[in-house]
């Protein structure tokens, strides 16, 4: 591998970890932020949610993301570093692999 290109996938290593550290720290303020009525109410939609698309739908990680909640590509990352990639694996295959 040549120097240039080590070079660059480290500064996009470097981004891609400082957008990671901001949007979890963005998305804490935003439930700190949150009054506890609020806070459960967010709660029980986000769990409703999973519950249907992981329980009652066996739906796959994207489907979940695309589907259940509506989002788009753009989710696919942010469910990886929030750990809902590993959560949806868990339930998928069993708790005892990811313990």
């Amino acid at each position: 591998m040549d120097d240039l290109l080590k070079k660059t996938l480290a500064e996009l290593a470097e981004e891609q970890e400082s957008f990671e550290k901001a949007y979890d720290k963005e998305a804490d303020e935003w439930w700190n932020n949150l009054d506890k009525d609020q806070q459960l109410l967010a709660f029980y939609s986000v769990v409703k949610r999973l519950v249907d698309g992981e329980l009652v739908q066996k739906g796959s990680y994207r489907y979940v993301l695309y589907e259940v909640f509506g989002f788009g590509a753009e989710s696919y990352m942010i469910g990886m570093n929030c750990g809902y990639m590993a959560l949806h694996n868990a339930v998928c295959e069993g708790p005892e692999k990811f313990t």
